[in-house]
């Protein structure tokens, strides 16, 4: 993990208004009196559940429970690390980190990283050369110019069987790796590209390094495959990306959809024709690390498969996929062409955004394509269908679509709405004895006793005000639980080590240790009032009662197990004083 100076990151968060940050990033901030409000990015939000206090510099979700400081913001949303985040944040407010403290790249796959950008220039600059000619001719042909070209770093691995192997071992390169990251091959212990006579397009990481190649004939050759791909390395997982994500996580984010298309072509088509909100899928099914980084982004999917039966199928399985993973999904099914690259070059961007504007639900999707699957003549496959849907509609989140959809089929099969509902409510209560049944290992949060309330309240005074950092020193000094002892301890460490406590500050310092950073998230998102000196004091003497009747407990347990009589004396002693010290106390 890349080191900043703790001081150098409380200078940026000072400088850095987090309504502002967050606003930069392209979320819409409203103004809520004296704070700010957002639609909250990190779920499925439809009104401004994200408060932004500017005294405190802090966020919280009140309905998903998000929260930290602007750090913390940039970090969720842009999916980087903390230090990867302060430095966004240092850019953005025009702060120079120093040489020694600055981010320094730590990639542990630079050197591979090197290799392939070695490598995507070299068949960049095949294409321009006599070697290019043929190449560049079906490129244009295919309605793909020198800015498509320049955008996608498309290049071309000519004929040559060893071109790129000559030129990264003069580099100094060794031969083992370039075979393990799938640019050699080694026959006959004769080193030969893996690539020759092919178009290539690097393939990204979500990062935007490249990773590997994906090329294609050009020449209508025959007995070989259209499009081959880097192998599977230690840096190129297939299941772990998807094609243009790099470039299409930030405009996904903006639009709220991320566009899924099936081949590269087609996500160069519509990217480069202005809607940068596109991916490509790479292959038939979506795997749960590609699902991963789309729950990522936290929009809603519009599946854009090709329009033949097998792009159907596809979108069924994926739709299945992600409608599983609480994904929003949505349809457009293209006429007349059979991929998103023909219909844009042959009928235009406008005709391919109008479709974009006016998806169908996948649900409906789904209901019409089965249907045509069943004889609805026939009672039997009907009810079953019926059936089937109902369980489908179960699935959505929102009870808006689950009414319109309850109310469609009604209508259409002509059944009652009330047996539709009752089903509906069945399978719900199905559902929940399910899990109850078959899921006990759920996990339930734990519930907060009076003392566990009282302390954290404690500790949120305390991120808030050196003076209450005092007053825990001299009226309390110890808890007994291990994480609220912890945190205590750390916040009289940070501010005796700054001499002043905040808590947009305190929340950077604790992030690293993330168990006891969620606890300081929750007592945050528990307290968002004013300070009162006196409350604060009811709590101190709450915990310092409840502390002492845990004690007495104790002892007096030690009592019955004590066989020594003047032992026995002695802990009665101790409960006396214990007794006398809380009525001294309370007299005070």
């Amino acid at each position: 993990m890349a080191f900043i100076d703790n001081s150098e990151i409380e200078k940026i968060r000072a400088k850095a208004d987090i309504a502002t940050i967050i606003s930069s990033l392209g979320v819409d901030v409203i103004p809520a009196g004296k704070d700010y409000k957002c639609v909250c990015p990190f779920h499925d939000d439809h009104s401004p559940s994200l408060n932004i206090s500017i005294s405190k510099q802090i966020f919280k979700c009140f309905a998903c429970g998000a929260g930290g400081n602007v750090f913390n913001f940039v970090s969720k949303y842009e999916n980087v690390t903390f230090p990867e985040a302060v430095k966004i944040v240092a850019d953005k407010i025009g702060y120079n980190l120093s040489v020694s403290n600055s981010i320094k790249s730590e990639d542990k796959h630079k050197l591979e990283h090197e290799i392939f950008n070695l490598a995507c220039m070299f068949y960049q600059n095949n294409l321009n050369t006599s070697s290019g000619v043929i190449a560049k001719k079906y490129l244009k042909e295919r309605n793909i110019d020198d800015k498509i070209i320049n955008e996608f770093k498309i290049g071309l691995a000519s004929d040559n069987k060893n071109d790129l192997f000559t030129l990264l071992t003069k580099k100094g390169y060794k031969i083992d790796l370039l075979e393990d990251l799938g640019l050699i091959n080694i026959i006959n212990d004769r080193a030969y590209d893996f690539f020759v006579g092919r178009i290539t397009f690097p393939l990204d990481d979500i990062n935007g390094n490249i990773v590997g190649f994906s090329s294609r004939i050009y020449r209508g050759e025959k007995d070989t495959s259209k499009y081959i791909n880097t192998k599977e390395t230690p840096i190129y997982i297939k299941g772990n990306n998807l094609f243009n994500y790099s470039k299409a996580k930030v405009a996904a984010k903006k639009e709220k959809n991320l566009i899924i298309v099936e081949g590269q072509m087609d996500a160069i088509r519509v990217y480069s024709s202005g809607i940068e909100n596109v991916v490509a899928l790479g292959g038939t099914a979506l795997t749960q690390n590609q699902i991963k980084l789309i729950k990522n982004l936290n929009c809603k999917v519009i599946l854009c498969l090709d329009a033949d039966e097998a792009g159907e199928k596809a979108t069924l399985i994926n739709g299945d996929l992600l409608v599983k993973e609480n994904i929003a999904v949505q349809v457009i099914r293209l006429s007349d062409y059979k991929d998103p690259d023909e219909y844009i070059i042959n009928k235009g961007i406008d005709a391919f955004a109008d479709n974009i504007k006016n998806p169908i639900d996948y649900l409906e999707f789904k209901i019409k394509v089965e249907e045509h699957n069943i004889n609805i003549n026939n009672t039997e496959e009907l009810a079953t269908f019926i059936n089937k849907v109902v369980i489908d509609i179960s699935k959505l989140k929102d009870p808006i679509q689950k009414e319109l959809t309850l109310n469609k089929v009604s209508s259409k099969y002509n059944i009652s709405l009330d047996i539709l509902k009752n089903k509906l409510e069945n399978i719900k209560v199905e559902n929940e004895v399910a899990k109850e049944v078959f899921s006990p290992q759920i996990k339930n949060n734990k519930k907060l006793t009076g003392l566990d309330i009282a302390i954290r309240k404690v500790l949120y005074y305390m991120m808030c005000d050196n003076k209450y950092i005092k007053k825990y020193q001299s009226k309390i000094g110890f808890f007994e639980n291990k994480e609220y002892r912890n945190i205590a301890n750390e916040i009289v460490y940070f501010q005796e080590k700054h001499g002043i406590i905040s808590i947009a500050d305190f929340i950077s310092y604790i992030t690293p240790n993330q168990d006891l950073y969620q606890i300081v998230l929750d007592i945050m998102d528990a307290n968002d009032n004013d300070l009162n000196e006196l409350e604060f004091d009811n709590y101190v003497e709450v915990i310092n009662q409840k502390s002492n009747e845990i004690k007495i407990k104790l002892l007096k347990e030690e009592i019955k197990k004590e066989l020594d009589l003047n032992k026995k004396k002695e802990l009665l002693e101790e409960i006396t004083k214990i007794k006398r010290g809380s009525v001294i106390n309370e007299n005070n």
